[in-house]
């Protein structure tokens, strides 16, 4: 049986929360009535081995309690119980200038244990000398949810990585740069496969990662400043799939997999080069000029073994399945601006890219079927055997030219226009070895096409306390299909500022229409033929306030509006091969408000409230061959917290946060609603040393 909120309980929290926030309002409403605080002491040095130390350190406890689908609040926020390590601070400092190994070493961290991401990251420098950063990340990645794919396509993962880089002699006329990255995901999951005209769920265990090197150069020269980098990055796939006893969702065929194993190594290495030019002449012409250069290489294997029966009730001992593969990418591209203050107020700038790459790749097809009749009498094998090469050609030439003019302090405008021209060439052949005599097909494709795009924008600032922005951009850009046609799109975005006092206001407004059009050349008899359309329109409206009316409280507001609706041509099987279209919509509604108060110096309050509600299709209905789609939700979160002085040193911070979802349209054939509602109640000390220590 779902789980349904409880209103009455509903209420009483939401109850709760808005008390809260009305005390704030009654503690730091009259400030004439509270006491100017006396100014706080100077902070006493606090010092480690000659270094001064500033630091503060948190670590506290969330209790998490879900009422409702578990799955979906962790695909959602995935916020654990347990001790866990808040924002933390870390900082020393040589300032008595004497010599020694470092200059300052600095530390932060926040988020490790439980919460999604964490990160720790480590900074120490010696001026003139050196400079070392690191800074390690985590993600712990959760989807499982009913209603997409049937929920078989999840994922538990924990992705692991970080950056380490070293700058030798940091000064404005010459450095060494040297890095090393990696990264690491692995975990488990689930995804379908397809055999024997039925699909299967199948477990997934994930193993990938990457390592990185590079070094790089930058110095003056001639009036110019250099740059370039030098690097590699190795990569690897180990992930695996399997499953076993597994009828399938067609359970009406005789279908049925015994046993299932996927293996998918992939092996690679990547080599780049990049080199930067940069130099202004005359405090009036500006040219910059960069070239990268890129070279990959990919091995792959493919092994997959399937025992069981197929949909003619053959035993199927084994089919397996044996690919192997290597591919080659190549790729150079160059870029050129220059910007030429023709007075003052009017510059003219030119940008022109080029990006060229050659993809070539073969591999080598079998396959090995051995079955036997129903009754388990003997059938010949059947062996499949082909040999794959594909070699893609692609250049680019991007072109840009804008100006702009800056009409005193009060109006500006800037006018472009942005032209390309792709080309593209697709060759290869498939050689059949195997069942037949063997046969050679080669083919040849090569596709052309250009852009125009108008791009013009101004800033208005009309009075001193009202800014004006607004843009647009109109034309074509390239699909990323090459059978389709360009994209037609037009890009529109408004943006207003008004600031008055403390009180200051934000509007924005961005539409975007986008049309993606193609054309059926088929047989009618076989597939409706014509133009087939995706139209995209989006719109989405903002507006933020911000109002400070004493120093200690602060008042953030905010709505956005958007609002999504796709039309797309499709051919649906209602019997026979018919037009219909397929529809998106989104109307999402989100809301939210934050208040920070200080009604005394030694207690801080914050309280927040946030929603979001997309309310989908609405009461629109459709039948084939007419699809609708649309994800109607609910979702409410309120969060308030304290922060008690407790010493000079220490602050106590007692905090609590409601999470509410509900889905206002769950398809009968998924299941129980997804709907949650969490309690998520969190205390922690923080410690205070050094400068800063007493005046919070």
């Amino acid at each position: 049986m779902a789980y349904k909120i409880n209103p009455r309980r509903n209420d009483i929290l939401f109850l709760l929360f808005f008390a809260a926030a009305t005390l704030i309002f009654a503690a730091s409403g009259a400030p004439a009535q509270t006491p100017t605080p006396t100014p706080a002491p100077a902070d006493e040095r606090f010092t480690l081995s000659g270094f001064d130390v500033t630091s503060s350190f948190e670590i506290g406890l969330r209790g998490v309690n879900v009422n409702g689908n578990d799955n979906k609040y962790r695909s959602d926020f995935n916020y654990k119980p347990g001790l866990r390590l808040f924002d933390s601070s870390f900082l020393m400092e040589n300032k008595d200038k004497k010599r020694r190994f470092f200059d300052s070493l600095q530390i932060t961290s926040s988020g490790w244990n439980a919460d999604p991401s964490g990160f720790t990251r480590f900074s120490i420098e010696k001026v003139g000398v050196y400079n070392f950063d690191a800074n390690v990340r985590q993600v712990v990645y959760f989807n499982n949810l009913n209603n997409h794919a049937r929920n078989v396509h999840t994922a538990d993962t924990r992705h692991n990585f970080g950056d380490f880089d070293l700058t030798v002699y940091p000064t404005d006329i010459f450095r060494l740069r040297f890095g090393a990255s990696f990264n690491k995901t692995d975990g488990t999951g689930s995804i379908t496969s397809r055999a024997y005209s039925d699909e299967f769920p199948v477990t997934s265990n994930v193993d990938n990662g990457a390592l990185d090197m590079r070094a790089g150069i930058d110095s003056k020269l001639m009036g110019f400043n250099l740059s370039s980098t030098f690097g590699f990055r190795r990569f690897k796939d180990n992930s695996s799939y399997s499953t076993f006893g597994n009828p399938g969702y067609n359970t009406t065929n005789t279908t049925v997999i015994a046993t299932f194993t996927r293996l998918y190594p992939v092996r690679g290495i990547t080599q780049y080069a990049l080199f930067s030019a940069q130099r202004t002449f005359a405090k009036k012409l500006d040219f910059i000029a960069r070239v990268t250069y890129s070279n990959t290489e990919r091995h792959m294997g493919f092994t997959e073994l399937i025992t069981g029966r197929d949909n003619s009730n053959n035993i199927v001992d084994l089919d397996r399945f044996d690919v192997s593969g290597e591919s080659n990418r190549q790729q150079i591209r160059g870029d050129l601006g220059i910007t030429y203050a023709v007075t003052k107020s009017f510059r003219i700038s030119e940008s022109l890219t080029f990006d060229a790459f050659e993809i070539g790749g073969d591999n080598a097809f079998a396959e090995a079927l051995f079955t036997r009749t129903a009754a388990g009498g003997p059938r010949n094998p059947a062996f499949t055997n082909n040999l794959n090469d594909r070699v893609t050609d692609f250049q680019r030439l991007v072109n840009t030219v804008e100006a702009d003019y800056q009409f005193r302090n009060c109006f500006g405008f800037n006018i472009g226009y942005r032209f390309t021209n792709r080309k593209i060439e697709l060759t290869g052949f498939t050689q059949t070895l195997l069942p037949a005599t063997p046969t050679v097909t080669a083919f040849s494709e090569e596709e052309e096409n250009q852009t125009n795009t108008l791009i013009a924008g101004f800033k208005a600032k009309p009075v001193k306390n009202l800014v004006v922005f607004a843009d647009v951009e109109h034309g074509e850009a390239d699909n990323a299909f090459t059978r389709l046609a360009n994209y037609n799109f037009t890009n529109l975005r408004l943006r207003t500022r008004l600031t008055f006092n403390r009180f200051a206001i934000n509007f924005s407004a961005i539409t975007k229409n986008n049309e993606n059009p193609s054309t059926s050349t088929a047989p009618p008899g076989n597939y409706p033929a014509g133009n087939f359309i995706a139209n995209t329109r989006s719109r989405t409206l903002s507006i933020y306030l911000d109002w400070t009316p004493v120093p200690k409280l602060s008042l953030t507001a905010g709505y956005t509006f958007q609002r999504v609706t796709s039309v797309t041509d499709i051919v649906i099987n209602t019997g026979t091969l018919v037009r219909g279209s397929s529809q998106f919509f989104m109307r999402d509604h989100h809301g939210f408000f934050d208040i920070s108060a200080q009604p005394v110096k030694r207690v801080s309050l914050f309280a927040s409230y946030q929603r979001d509600q997309d309310l989908g299709q609405g009461n629109r209905t459709a039948a084939l061959p007419i699809l609708l789609t649309s994800y109607p939700f609910k979702l409410r979160t309120a969060e308030t917290r304290i922060a008690i002085r407790l010493t000079k040193n220490i602050d106590w911070n007692v905090g609590y946060k409601y999470i509410e979802y509900n889905e206002l349209l769950q398809p009968l054939s998924v299941g129980a609603p997804q709907d949650y509602h969490a309690n998520l109640p969190y205390t922690s000390l923080r410690f205070y040393f050094g400068k800063g220590a007493a005046d919070r």
